[in-house]
């Protein structure tokens, strides 16, 4: 059984820290299209609740209690509101962290791979420089042995 080498080991470790970084910017995406979809529904909800708001008073006119208890309520959805788009910006703001740390990670595994084929490369250098040099001191002493006979 081969032994890793320290660079070998390294990569993997780094490998593992990327997919681990992958699968946290997952969640930091999922949880931020989650947040941004619940916004968008209160949106929704808001203008909607307004659209039949102004139906109604249009067609029939509002008693001031009625009144008193929409503006309660769109002070409250405004609250609401306001504290979603609040999340939603911070869960951006951890997508964008999450996939700054993909990136270094991404980076960190790309060099250890970049250094690893390197070596590789320069090991099957020193394999090729070997086997020419085996290749001709074979033939050199071929040629001997064909001017001693």
């Amino acid at each position: 059984m081969a032994t890793a080498s320290p660079m070998d080991t390294l990569r993997e470790l780094a490998e593992e820290a990327l997919q681990e970084a992958t699968t946290q910017l997952g969640k930091m995406r999922l949880a931020c299209q989650q947040a941004e979809d619940q916004l968008n529904q209160l949106i929704n909800y808001e203008q909607e609740y307004r659209q039949r708001l102004h139906t109604n008073m249009t067609a029939e006119g509002m008693a001031a209690t009625n009144w008193m208890n929409y503006q309660q309520f769109m002070t409250s959805l405004d609250k609401t509101l306001e504290h979603h788009r609040q999340h939603v910006a911070q869960c951006q703001h951890h997508v964008s962290l999450a996939l700054k740390t993909w990136q270094e990670k991404k980076q960190r595994l790309n060099a250890f791979e970049t250094l690893r084929d390197r070596a590789m490369a320069t090991q099957l250098l020193r394999e090729n420089k070997l086997d020419q040099k085996l290749m001709d001191e074979y033939a050199q002493r071929a040629s001997l042995r064909k001017d001693n006979l």
